[in-house]
């Protein structure tokens, strides 16, 4: 009670000099305290994007990882399984494989070019070896390609 009766012995001057003082700190103490809620905030999103960053770099690699394990040597075998998985064995006929010279020359003879690329994509993407030429050729209403790896 000693400050409300001081408070009230003070000059109408004193009370407002007081009163804006004591707004003042409020506001103060408001800035402050968002301040550092903002602060906190960036920090935070600092944190989640270098943490997303570093997921996304380690799932590639992962990725990368997992295509480059799952590749296989080309074979016969091989690449009549990537025929059924990808419903194109009543599309795509006379498959020969030769291995000649370290080379391996994939031939084979397809009803039109959309199934030529989809196989040729995929035996890419799914061998070991390096593609070294492609050559695809229309031969008697049908399409004739060569894949060359190494």
């Amino acid at each position: 009670m000693k400050i409300i009766s001081l408070y009230q012995n003070l000059q109408e001057r004193e009370k407002k000099l007081v009163l804006i003082s004591v707004i003042l700190i409020i506001l103060l103490i408001l800035y402050f305290s968002f301040m550092n809620i903002y602060s906190s905030y960036n920090r935070s999103s600092l944190n989640l994007a270098k943490a997303k960053s570093d997921y996304e770099y380690v799932y590639k690699k992962v990725k990368l990882f997992e295509s480059s394990f799952n590749k296989k040597n080309l074979s016969s075998d091989n690449i009549e399984k990537i025929l059924i998985d990808n419903n194109l064995q009543d599309k795509i006929t006379n498959i020969s494989v030769i291995e000649k010279n370290s080379l391996t020359y994939i031939n084979f003879l397809s009803s039109n070019i959309n199934d030529a690329v989809t196989l040729s994509e995929k035996l890419i993407n799914s061998s070991k070896n390096q593609i070294t030429n492609i050559k695809y050729q229309n031969f008697n209403g049908k399409v004739s390609t060569e894949l060359i790896f190494n």
